[in-house]
């Protein structure tokens, strides 16, 4: 435990302390794919219905950041303390996983929803779109 502990202070300390904005690019793939839907879901009641998730999915994603930015603090923090015991940390990454695996129940929530709403026809037509904003925000995270 120790050893992991010691790897995430590690990885921590040797992350930049520039200020990195890593929501810059899931806001414009969110805008891009709220003018995809726009464009695809022909329907009104629909599109906006699809809209409002994928306001859903942008607060999903402001707050994970929040999230990781609180964590990586408290994580600094605890690090520093000469007296900080295990329990502690394992404490701060039990809560931390705690809020992410609610995110991901969210999240595959919102999935759901979305997949009911859409035709597969309108499924495909945003399905790249959505693989470019998977591969973004996987790449901002890699990035922070």
């Amino acid at each position: 435990m120790r050893a992991a502990v010691l790897a995430a202070a590690l990885l921590v300390a040797a992350c930049s302390h520039e200020p990195k904005d890593a929501l810059k690019p899931a806001e414009g793939v969110l805008d891009e794919l709220r003018a995809a839907v726009a464009r695809e879901v022909k329907d009104p009641d629909r599109a906006k219905q699809a809209l409002a998730l994928v306001d859903e999915m942008e607060q999903l994603t402001i707050t994970a950041n929040g999230d990781y930015k609180d964590h990586e603090a408290r994580l600094r923090a605890l690090n520093a303390n000469y007296d900080a015991t295990p329990e502690e940390f394992r404490a701060l990454f039990r809560d931390f996983n705690a809020r992410r695996d609610k995110r991901e129940a969210q999240t595959l929530d919102i999935h759901r929803r979305v997949k009911a709403l859409l035709t597969p026809q309108e499924w495909q037509e945003l399905a790249k779109l959505r693989e470019e904003a998977l591969r973004k925000a996987i790449d901002a995270g890699s990035e922070v």
